[in-house]
């Protein structure tokens, strides 16, 4: 069943739409042995050491196929985003398989890595309400490989749910993200189909990483197939069961280390059922199969892996965008440690200490999080998305409150909350802008300062807008900040919805 906009506002937040490596939890390792080429840090598709910015476009008009779906790339230059370097892609784009159809959603999920480690990131792609040969809105994803010259579609290759598994509903592709969750230093894939209640983990182990080079040399035809591995989420402690599996409307994953063993955990959070229960379970990938080693059940709007308070294990952050524990929305970090007790949590709403403004009802405080070391401190900071706030007497406006990491973790203290309402942030705050949609943290000039992006996806009606406001040693500032909506994109009138998704890690 294709479904319009009406889904994206309804859905979670995708945290692993995966920034550079200023939001990556913790940064995936190089290779413990010589190897043939080293890979990049995830978005540098050029290879030129900034990082560029993919935004996801699901419900884009393509070709006259409304929600049919596109992606959109700004590159990063020592100043800033570059606009003037841009592209747009979408499954009518030469090289790319497979065609524009209404209600795909392709760039309903992105995340980035350099599979193949030639020195480019790559981009992988959801479009989770592709129809298939297994059926409708089985869902299907497709990898963009990096070059010199940025991302091309020549030698793109579309990935499905291996057929054993494949069926209508699946959604394969709704939410992706990647690290090296086996400890190999080549990084690995996630993709989720929570109409089966399936995850999988894509390998790029070293035999595998040059897939595409080998590939090439067999000819344009050949099919790029990526080990894959099955995993049912267990969801134990909800007590869903197996056959409940087709009830979960989200399945959202995020990467960190949180038991401090050097090696990556995946966070698998969840929502089921009409009335819905929802948590999230880590994953432990010791051995190919993965073992669950820690599970909460708590609301899970969206999802940051990262260590917040600098002791060497990741925190893991759950945004709650209802009134559940807190009036407005809130976040609830729950602490790593080396057996993910997940027995300390703290939870902050726009009512605690330090933290700007206060709770109102409806404000969806937590609705989108992203993890990124703003301040250059070693410790991580969050920007946690309110899109329905009140600015400038202009109701659902939305802002982005920035929490910052201390010895202590997450608290309000030094807290910012920015806005199009911000000094020096261009453009102003309009009702229903909804600034704060989603939220990432980007290094897009490589001052090692992480940036912060905030999607406002109703800015100018559906067209959409980004707003970037630079990282330094006091925090985010609106001096030097950018506004970039569809029109300079050149996708004004396709009902693009710029802001809806932002490329990040974690």
């Amino acid at each position: 069943m294709k479904t319009g906009v009406t889904r994206a506002l309804a859905v979670s937040a995708i945290t692993a739409m995966g920034a550079g490596l200023a939001g990556v939890a913790h940064a995936s390792p190089l290779p413990k042995a010589a190897a043939p080429l080293k890979a990049v840090q995830p978005y540098d598709f050029n290879g030129d050491g900034h990082p560029d910015l993919a935004l996801g476009n699901p419900y884009g008009t393509v070709s006259g196929h409304a929600n049919a779906g596109f992606v959109t790339i700004v590159y990063g230059s020592s100043s800033g985003l570059n606009t003037s370097k841009k592209q747009v892609f979408s499954q009518d784009s030469s090289g790319v398989p497979g065609a524009a159809e209404a209600g795909d959603h392709f760039g309903y999920s992105i995340t980035s890595m350099d599979y193949d480690r030639d020195g480019y990131a790559d981009l992988l792609i959801g479009a989770p309400d592709e129809d298939t040969t297994a059926g409708t809105d089985a869902g299907s994803e497709t990898i963009l490989w990096g070059s010199p010259s940025g991302l091309t579609g020549s030698g793109s290759d579309a990935i499905a749910e291996p057929s054993s598994y494949a069926g209508a509903g699946h959604r394969f592709g709704y939410a992706l993200t990647a690290g090296d969750l086996d400890g190999d230093g080549y990084t690995d894939w996630v993709d989720t189909s929570p109409g089966d209640g399936y995850f999988w983990t894509f390998s790029s182990a070293p035999s595998t990483a040059q897939a595409k080079a080998q590939v090439r040399a067999q000819g344009e035809t050949a099919r790029f197939s990526p080990p894959a591995r099955p995993h049912r989420l267990r969801a134990k402690k909800s007590g869903i069961t197996a056959a409940a599996a087709s009830s979960f409307s989200a399945l959202t994953p995020a990467i960190g280390d949180v038991n401090g063993d050097n090696k990556l955990d995946l966070v698998v959070g969840w929502v089921s059922g009409a009335d819905p229960k929802s948590g999230f379970d880590v994953w432990d990938f010791t051995s190919p199969e993965g073992s669950v080693v820690g599970e909460a059940i708590t609301r899970v709007d969206s999802l940051a892996v990262a260590d917040f308070d600098g002791d060497g294990y990741a925190d893991i952050a759950a945004g709650g965008a209802d009134e559940s524990a807190g009036t407005g929305g809130h976040v609830t970090v729950f602490k790593g440690d080396a057996n993910v007790s997940l027995a300390s949590s703290t939870t902050i709403t726009q009512d605690s200490s330090g933290v700007p403004g206060a709770a109102v009802t409806g404000d969806k405080f937590g609705y989108a999080l992203s993890a990124g070391d703003v301040n250059k401190d070693g410790k991580y900071d969050l920007a946690v998305g309110v899109p329905y706030r009140t600015v400038s007497s202009q109701s659902h406006a939305g802002e982005a409150v920035v929490l910052y990491g201390s010895a202590s973790g997450l608290t309000g203290t030094g807290a910012q909350a920015v806005s199009q309402s911000y000094p020096d942030v261009p453009g102003a705050a309009e009702k229903n802008d909804q600034f704060g949609w989603a939220v990432t943290m980007l290094n897009v000039n490589a001052d090692a300062y992480g940036d912060l992006i905030a999607g406002a996806p109703n800015e100018n009606g559906t067209d959409g807008a980004v707003s970037l406001l630079k990282g330094t040693a006091t925090g985010v500032t609106g001096s030097g900040s950018a506004t970039i909506g569809a029109s300079t994109l050149g996708v004004s009138g396709k009902h693009a919805l710029v802001g809806l998704r932002l490329g990040r890690n974690g």
